[in-house]
């Protein structure tokens, strides 16, 4: 394979993995009051030489209306909005803009029955 070749091939790569779209996570803690979940990713971030790290734990998840109550070592599925969900209300809004996919914004969507 051409050095371009695999340097393109491996710069694709790099911008994937850092787009988060949706994963399973282990629920760590249940805040039914706030329905939100604090998360652990069950993905790990895989680096260039191959070596492998756990994400932070995701505080405050908003898990959905339908998902029900969890409970500890629960597995769900989880979203990652387009943006940054801080400022998150009834009316359209703003969103930060430099946030984009990032696991800070999960969103419970269910639970995983295994």
């Amino acid at each position: 394979m051409a050095n371009n070749t695999r340097f393109f091939d491996e710069f694709s790569r790099s911008i994937r993995l850092a787009v988060h779209t949706l994963a399973p996570a282990r629920v760590v803690s249940y805040d039914a009051g706030n329905k939100e979940a604090d998360i652990e990713l069950l993905f790990m971030t895989v680096y260039k030489d191959g070596s492998t790290e756990r994400y932070p734990l995701i505080e405050s998840a908003i898990c959905l209306k339908h998902v029900g109550a969890l409970s500890k070592d629960d597995i769900v599925f989880v979203g990652f909005a387009e943006r940054a969900l801080d400022n998150l209300q009834k009316e359209p809004f703003d969103p930060d803009a430099s946030r984009l996919h990032d696991i800070r914004d999960a969103v419970v969507l269910g639970v995983i029955e295994l």
